[in-house]
């Protein structure tokens, strides 16, 4: 609801607030592709362009660029193969706490992650749980190449 006011008999009513560049990504059409590369979506916080060529060569690792990728003998989800059982709630709780600090107009939607399995988290969700792990560059440890030749860096 718009609150209203009425200065010396004219009607005000204040211009409705701009909707954040993040949360429309979060909302959109693209984000609801779950399969194939694109440029992320995400762009708050932690996005850097720097990350691109090693974001792609993660994603075509772990999963083949397949956000709904489940492994079958471990816990790992998502575009990224983050441990559920390990990193959900943690991720939940940086992307709250990111959502607070920029006005994003996420803060509930990242709320509801805490009881949805990443690898149904939408695109725009786990490019941004994916960057917030990243932490620019520091989390780069979390997807270090367990086979020789294989990495990324």
């Amino acid at each position: 609801m718009i609150a209203t006011l009425i200065l010396s008999g004219i009607l005000v009513i204040p211009a409705p607030q701009a909707v954040h560049t993040e949360y429309r990504a979060a909302v959109s059409t693209q984000a609801k592709d779950m399969m194939g590369w694109a440029p992320s979506l995400y762009r708050g916080k932690w996005w850097d362009a720097k990350w691109y060529d090693i974001r792609r060569c993660i994603m075509n690792r772990e999963s083949h660029f397949n956000y709904r990728a489940a492994n079958r003998t471990s816990s790992a989800k998502g575009a990224y193969q983050f441990l559920d059982n390990n990193w959900r709630r943690g991720l939940v709780y940086m992307m709250v706490k990111e959502s607070k600090e920029t006005g994003d107009g996420l803060e509930t939607q990242a709320e509801r992650l805490f009881t949805i399995p990443i690898s149904k988290w939408n695109r725009y969700w786990q490019d941004r749980a994916f960057y917030t792990a990243l932490q620019s560059g520091k989390g780069l440890k979390h997807w270090n190449a367990q086979v020789p030749g294989t990495g990324c860096w």
